[in-house]
């Protein structure tokens, strides 16, 4: 886990080394009304005026980047 302070906005990047996702899995949950990811994490950081990259590959592990604007 790595926290950022970018001056207008905070970046938090939560990364492991598991066994990765191939590309499609997490639109192809949402599709199916597995809402985990799409709610929890985006929705929330959403919510909040931020944005979440989700970059994994199948061997390669997980990496979430979640940027949220500081309050003024």
């Amino acid at each position: 886990m790595l926290l950022e302070d970018g001056g207008d906005e905070v970046i938090v990047s939560v990364r492991d080394d598991g066994p990765g996702m191939p590309d499609g899995r997490l639109e192809q949950a949402a599709a199916d009304g597995r809402l985990g990811v799409a709610q929890s994490i985006r929705g929330r950081v959403r919510d909040l005026g931020g944005t979440t990259l989700i970059t994994s590959a199948p061997g390669d592990g997980t990496e979430i980047e979640m940027t949220v604007p500081r309050r003024k």
